[in-house]
């Protein structure tokens, strides 16, 4: 078979020395959308932001697909229990960890036609150059995810009160905080040049050797820390094990991951929100050195006060807090401490890796503007605490509201103690327990709280279950009554809200905790699902975040088939792990904001919308899910998340009233709304269906026309068939849309099995993106 070489060539922004361009994509020799095979690119000449390679294809291959990512090498230099030299390990890149550091995660991947270019001597002739993330108009780049079992990210959070010094006058000096990654069997090296140290430089660079000596200031002197420390050794791995620190600075205008200062960020108590992460891909042997600098002027150089050291491997779990001592450089006595909260994200363990790793399709990102869609919350609406017509977050109650026209459908989900994924909302459930014959027992006593995590399925299906809110009912009737007249007779409680369905229903889809495998197979696939993973700010414990994250992604990735799904929480960390786990599914974070309904949550990013929008769109998620009771006050939330291109829900019981969804429908003109029950007052139907329809429509009609018909007259012909859809854009500070949702095209991709098998939310083909070069400073 004659085959003919097609050059791919992208520009970049400048990489920094460690970092490589790789293309991904349909053919064998791109790894079969694979990014563990990719093909590394190479430098054009001197041209150091040109990335060049060749491929050998078949000459009648009719479509080629791929994508590009900035990747880099970490490598875990492990091998049995390290008996033998460094240098004995092997290393290269067949031998070490390939990480995606920044992706190209549009919707549907490059594509280009070798049978169709002129061929000359073998080659196709293709002079176009690629920029990397511009597709089709738009610019779209997602951070990598985790795709090694041995790959994981630390984060370190630094925030509130979390400097304290033994002399209170250090207290109230400002300080500048930097984080050094390390591995404990070696030294590591940075350059503080100043063509490097430069605020207009390209970042703090890490030398390409990697290890040496430590440094003591930022005047480019290498010092060591003890005289006896031996110089470093050539005989080393030829990557790291680690990847460089990057910053977010929730508070300041700029949210979004960034290359350190050499002498680190401004850090004041109680004002401040840093966020520290970093790739790994040997957890045991990751430490961190948390430097204090003073903060310095134009007179007086930033000097390094102190340091803190974390180990990884001395810390308790894979989430929580700890303190560290601060000890003085130069007398080396403790000065003080801080505070700083911790997590690792560990890749998703799944039985076929495919589902996480295969690079052809992308919705994380992904969002087609169209008219706010209405989203069914828990199916039909609440019903243990408000009027429904069904029981909330059963299977009966969200088929409803897909057959009442709900366009999504919003349900809890939770784990049981065999890990089971189920639907429901509240943490605990209500049992009676039954006292001995004879005893007598207080009735407040015989009801007790059990968490969802501590029964198994088949015991949730089997037992009977009160609703938490019953207690506080009965509990306030027994306290009534007693104050009224102590000799009287306990007076009788309110009927209890029961969440085991009574005998007389047999209808199994009227029953609690379904699970979410049933869910996903039995509700109608043209309903969209928004799956939240609750807030694990709750008594007791839970478990672990990366197994509860594990277990429900692994439930929806192999039954969701073509649904469009969007996964949200009130818990940042939980969202972070889902968007580090997989780039299938976008996720959304849920907002309280300023209330006075509710008690606030301990994390502070869930409390500010401000902050809230910072986090998401530093983050790289699809977007914010505000709550309606602060918005419908003040609309400055909603107008910066529109700055930074996020895609808006909003949720409350406000918008159970009609004024409220126009006001969010056509003066905000937010993406989607959740209220409850949908459909009851007017009726309705579900977009993706009518879109569907239309799409059918206009393809019978375009093969009944004549090739020579106007086109003109069979869109105009469809405009009868459906009403026309207002624009959804944004109406924000600038008055006027996004520029990145300023193409032209608002055309929905395929959605057949073979074109869109993981399509997921509703999908826009002007998606809402923020990108800053991998340089810039924080």
């Amino acid at each position: 078979m004659a085959s003919v070489e097609v050059v791919l060539s992208v520009r970049t922004p400048l990489l920094r020395p460690w970092e490589r361009a790789f293309v991904v994509g349909s053919s064998d020799e791109l790894g079969k959308w694979v990014p563990k095979e990719a093909k590394i690119m190479e430098r054009s000449g001197t041209d150091r932001n040109l990335w060049k390679c060749s491929l050998i294809v078949p000459s009648t291959l009719s479509l080629l697909q791929y994508r590009y990512f900035i990747g880099y090498y970490l490598e875990a230099a492990t091998q049995g229990e390290n008996t033998v030299p460094w240098s004995l390990i092997p290393s290269g890149p067949s031998h070490s960890t390939l990480s995606i550091h920044r992706w190209e995660c549009s919707a549907h991947p490059r594509s280009i036609h070798p049978n169709l270019l002129a061929h000359k001597n073998g080659k196709a002739a293709r002079e176009a150059e690629d920029t990397f993330g511009a597709i089709d108009g738009r610019t779209v780049i997602n951070d990598g995810w985790l795709m090694h079992d041995e790959e994981a990210a630390f984060f370190i959070r630094i925030h509130g009160k979390a400097l304290k010094f033994f002399n209170k006058k250090e207290e109230s000096l400002q300080y500048r905080l930097k984080v050094v990654p390390f591995d404990v069997r070696f030294r590591e090296a940075y350059s503080y040049e100043e063509r490097y140290y430069s605020r207009k430089a390209g970042g703090l660079w890490r030398e390409s050797s990697v290890y040496g000596d430590s440094v003591g200031a930022l005047d480019g002197v290498v010092r060591r820390v003890r005289n006896d420390d031996p110089p470093p050794s050539s005989d080393l791995p030829e990557y790291p094990s680690f990847s460089s620190t990057e910053l977010s600075v929730l508070t300041r205008e700029d949210p979004l991951f960034g290359e350190q200062y050499a002498n680190g960020s401004i850090f004041r108590n109680s004002i401040d929100y840093l966020v520290f992460r970093t790739r790994t891909v040997n957890v045991e042997n990751l430490g961190f050195r948390i430097e204090l600098f003073s903060e310095g002027s134009e007179q007086v150089k930033s000097e390094r006060l102190g340091i803190a050291y974390a180990l990884a491997s001395t810390l308790h779990d894979t989430y929580g807090k700890c303190t560290l001592p601060i000890i003085n450089l130069q007398s080396q006595r403790p000065i003080g401490q801080i505070n700083v909260d911790f997590m690792l994200a560990c890749p998703l363990k799944t039985k076929d890796s495919t589902m996480r790793d295969m690079a052809k399709y992308s919705y994380a990102r992904h969002w087609k503007q169209r008219r706010t869609l209405e989203i069914g919350h828990r199916g039909c609406g609440s019903s243990y605490t408000k009027a429904a017509m069904s029981r909330e977050n059963t299977l009966h109650s969200l088929q409803e509201a897909g057959r009442k026209g709900a366009d999504m459908v919003e349900f809890d989900v939770h784990l049981t103690k065999d890990k089971k994924v189920v639907v429901f909302h509240d943490f605990h459930v209500v049992i009676e327990v039954a006292a001995r014959q004879g005893s007598v027992t207080d009735t407040r006593e015989k009801f007790h709280e059990i968490a969802i995590k501590d029964l198994k399925l088949s015991q949730l299906h089997r037992l009977h279950f009160e609703h938490t809110s019953a207690v506080q009912l009965r509990n306030a009737a027994v306290a009534a009554a007693s104050i009224s007249s102590s000799s009287s007779p306990v007076a009788q409680s309110p009927r209890m809200l029961k969440v085991t369905p009574d005998a007389e229903e047999t209808n199994l889809d009227h029953s609690p905790f379904p699970p979410l495998e049933t869910v996903l197979n039995a509700v109608d696939p043209h309903v969209g699902f928004n799956i939240e993973d609750g807030n694990h700010e709750c008594a007791g414990g839970y478990f672990e975040r990366n197994d509860f994250c594990d277990a429900i992604l692994n439930e929806v990735l192999s039954k969701a088939g073509d649904r469009r799904i969007v996964f949200s929480s009130f818990d940042p960390d939980i969202c972070t792990l889902i968007s580090q786990k997989q780039h299938r599914f976008p996720v959304l974070f849920l907002v309280v904001g300023a209330t006075a309904r509710y008690e606030p949550f301990e994390d502070v990013r869930s409390d500010c919308s401000r902050l809230a929008v910072n986090y998401a769109a530093g983050s790289h998620l699809l977007g914010v899910n505000f709550h309606s009771e602060e918005l419908l006050k003040d609309r400055t939330p909603f107008d910066r998340a529109r700055l930074f291109n996020l895609v808006t829900f909003v949720w409350g019981d406000d918008i159970n009233s009609k004024a409220a969804q126009e006001y969010l429908k056509k003066e905000l003109k937010v993406d989607a709304l959740i209220y409850d029950r949908i459909g009851e007052e007017e009726s309705r139907r579900n977009i993706f269906l009518v879109e569907r329809e239309a799409r059918a429509t206009l393809f019978s009609r375009s093969t009944l026309s004549s090739p020579l018909g106007s086109r003109r007259s069979s869109m105009e012909d469809l405009s009868r068939c459906i009403a026309p859809l207002p624009y959804n854009g944004s109406k924000s500070i600038s008055k006027s849309p996004p520029s990145s949702a300023s193409s032209s095209s608002n055309e929905e991709p395929p959605s057949s099995n073979n074109d869109e098998p993981h399509s997921n939310s509703p999908p826009r083909t002007t998606p809402r993106v923020y990108v800053r070069a991998t340089t810039m400073k924080r």
